[in-house]
């Protein structure tokens, strides 16, 4: 798979509906977690709709609360009118004789023409009144509110509750008015304490909300990552091959990151907009058709901006992340070949080289960049265009007694609140486009092919029913082999029609040793990559001890086998982890593998001895200290079949002398393939290949070998001869 290939595939969509599906896999096993998130989502969207709801109230019924007086019946108002206006009437103020004071707010439901021709017909007063209810009288206030009501400018429907004409108000002082006013005031207090009451479990939700969801989204990735992890572990080698290890060390951390931001940052919050946008939209409609329509008059130029601007970015992010794939090979081949930078002095033309590249992405960040700068200016454009079309169309209204105060600060309130989401939709884009593109990364690995069987002990259970009499026992579950090996003409290519083995056919006996030289690209590090079945291959068969290998369980068949490589890889932890492969290893079986190998020279002296941290890679080691610590390690797992690619190459004589003692130690009472270039390491040998071209072209004893004088003569005497 090319790599730039790939990057270009990422971007091919905005939302990828198997990403959704992984996601959904992983969250479902955890229902509680998401069925509580959604459930607190509810809670803070019902908060968050009610806040400036009841704010409208609080103006209307307790602040500004005025109203006018409506005869009960009147011809000039429909069938429906008329059912809606008794429901009204029923939570009025009866004043008697079929006449009753309702507030602004619940005559909203006429039109304006409606509610002049009821002025016209005196079915609804002209005159404008507030509701007084309830109110702290002295006895100085008491006789001014008779004198008043004496002159018509106060209507006394109770001796706690009256009507004061919008002209009497202005005749009363503060004092007088917060004496007046003293049940709405501390019913207004009520409702203060209600807001917060509301505000204090929105809080507490949204706390809740964010524990559960952290909860849900952190265990399902937990469980995404230990999946992907252990899948990884079982594709075939010729995956790590064609795939970078940093790319696929990306797909374990960074790409799962970003699917738990695209869950917790953008999902949930979506679904948490979208309803508070249909909330606040139901309620606008319900509440003043007007008004909403002022409101929806953006709707269409909202929508035509959503859409270029998901055009417009999805765009420049495929840019961005072209040239920030870019960027990151040129990084990583740049640091990886610093020593040929400096040791060719290309350090400023590596430099030039970088900037161009930088330069590209800065330039396609900016280009992001301004696309992202319009997008959330013209949001806030069009959300004070909403507020001013309410501020003015609303003060028209009001004018024309068609709707209150109140009504018009919950618009506001309202618009605040739908356009926020709106203006956040930018970064959720981004979020979203770089959760996809990682999720589509993630979805590739998992569908990569891997080797499927039965899990460990059933595999070895089944196995050891149906194998031959002859394989041993089971050691620590693993069945032991006599190490009996047969090759029998094999054909393999890693690319089609490009053989690299060409009918290989041979045999190597128990506890027999088979050496294998040749020329590089002969094809002998690939028969023993084919002997552990880190390939399959494409013609022949490979027997051990008699049976296909590729009827043996893995765990089995590479339970028998050790590789010791040329290239020794050593892990970050200490020597006898590195050595056992587990941080519980049997002190006695290390011991004795650090001590046949000749590894006990060099740990005894170390501060800390087999638990000495190494370095990554082993870098405080020489190349034949972790040549020693490979054959370590290949002791303590005591194998029935040792592999040797190349372990004698690029050491010092006098660790060669100690590698071959411990060869000589390893290969003992057990099968034995040696790959080498050094020819004087491999006389012992029961028997030589000599490979060229993926064909065997000589076998048998080096002393055989030489009488011959074909090419493993030619190859042993140009070794000597340049000695």
């Amino acid at each position: 798979m090319d790599f730039f290939h790939e990057e270009e595939n990422d971007e091919a969509k905005i939302f990828n509906r198997d990403v959704l599906g992984l996601l959904v896999k992983y969250l479902s096993a955890y229902k509680k977690h998401l069925a509580l998130s959604l459930l607190f989502v509810a809670v803070i969207t019902g908060a968050t709709l009610s806040v400036p709801y009841i704010s409208k109230i609080i103006i209307d019924r307790f602040i500004v609360k005025q109203g006018s007086i409506v005869a009960a019946d009147s011809a000039l108002l429909t069938k429906r009118e008329s059912s809606e206006m008794r429901g009204k009437l029923s939570k009025g103020v009866s004043l008697g004789g079929g006449r009753y004071f309702l507030l602004q707010s619940e005559l909203s439901f006429l039109p304006g023409k409606k509610l002049r021709a009821l002025a016209q017909t005196g079915a609804l007063s002209n005159d404008k009144y507030t509701l007084v209810e309830s109110p702290d009288l002295g006895p100085a206030l008491e006789d001014k509110i008779k004198r008043l009501a004496g002159g018509g400018a106060i209507k006394i429907v109770s001796p706690a509750c009256f009507l004061v004409g919008a002209g009497a108000m202005k005749g009363f002082s503060v004092n007088e008015l917060m004496r007046l006013r003293a049940h709405d005031l501390h019913t207004i207090g009520l409702y203060v304490l209600l807001v917060l009451g509301i505000f204090t479990v929105q809080f507490m939700a949204s706390y809740l909300q964010i524990v559960a969801l952290m909860n849900l989204s952190q265990k399902a990735m937990r469980d995404l990552r230990r999946d992907l992890f252990s899948h990884m572990l079982s594709l075939e080698i010729s995956y790590f091959d064609k795939n970078p290890i940093g790319r696929l060390v990306n797909r374990v951390t960074n790409d799962i990151e970003a699917l738990n931001e695209m869950f917790s940052s953008v999902l949930i919050t979506f679904f948490q907009d979208l309803l508070i946008l249909a909330g606040i939209t139901t309620i606008m409609f319900m509440t003043d058709v007007t008004l909403a329509c002022v409101v929806a008059v953006s709707f269409p130029f909202l929508l035509v901006i959503i859409v270029l601007f998901r055009v417009k970015a999805r765009g420049a992010y495929r840019v961005i992340r072209t040239k920030i794939a870019e960027l990151n090979a040129f990084l990583n081949e740049s640091i990886s070949g610093v020593r040929i930078v400096q040791i060719f002095v290309q350090e400023q033309k590596q430099i030039r080289k970088f900037a161009k590249i930088n330069k590209a992405v800065f330039d396609s960040n900016m280009q992001q960049l301004y696309i992202y700068g319009i997008f959330r200016p013209l949001i806030e454009f069009f959300r004070w265009f909403a507020i001013a079309g309410v501020i003015y169309v609303g003060a028209r209204l009001i004018g024309a007694d068609r709707i209150s105060y109140g009504l018009v600060v919950m618009f506001l309130s309202y618009i605040g609140t739908f356009f926020e989401p709106i203006g956040d939709l930018a970064e959720k884009f981004d979020t979203l486009q770089s959760a996809t593109a990682a999720g589509e990364k993630i979805l590739l690995l998992f569908n990569a092919p891997a080797r499927k069987e039965l899990s460990d002990k059933t595999a070895v259970a089944s196995f050891m029913q149906t194998s031959k009499p002859g394989v041993g026992q089971p050691a620590n579950g693993i069945p032991r082999f006599d190490g009996e090996i047969r090759f029998e003409d094999v054909w393999f290519s890693y690319k089609p029609d490009e053989w690299i083995l060409k009918g290989v056919s041979f045999s190597i006996k128990k506890n027999q040793t088979l050496a294998i030289v040749g020329e590089t690209g002969s094809g002998k590090t690939t028969i023993v990559n084919l002997l552990s079945r880190f390939y399959p291959i494409q013609k022949g068969a490979i027997f051990v001890d008699g049976v296909n290998v590729n009827d043996i369980p893995y765990s089995v068949l590479r339970g028998n086998i050790a590789m010791v490589m040329q290239d020794v890889f050593l892990f970050s932890r200490t020597i006898a982890e590195n050595v056992s492969l587990d941080p519980r290893c049997d002190e006695q079986k290390l011991n004795q593998a650090l001590r046949i190998s000749h590894c006990d020279k060099f740990v005894g002296g170390l501060k800390n001895g087999a638990q000495e941290k190494v370095m990554e890679r082993g870098a405080t080691f020489s190349a034949g200290e972790r040549q020693l610590l490979a054959f370590a390690r290949a002791l303590y797992f005591d194998p029935a079949i040792l592999v040797l690619d190349e372990a004698t190459s690029n050491i010092d004589t006098e660790t060669e002398r100690l590698i071959q003692d411990a060869t000589a130690q390893l290969i003992r009472g057990r099968t034995s393939l040696i790959i080498a270039h050094r020819l004087s390491t491999i006389k012992s040998a029961d028997t030589i290949l000599v490979l060229e071209h993926g064909k065997i072209i000589e076998q048998g004893s080096h002393a055989s070998l030489l009488a011959k004088k074909g090419m493993y003569y030619e190859l042993y005497k140009l070794q000597f001869e340049a000695i």
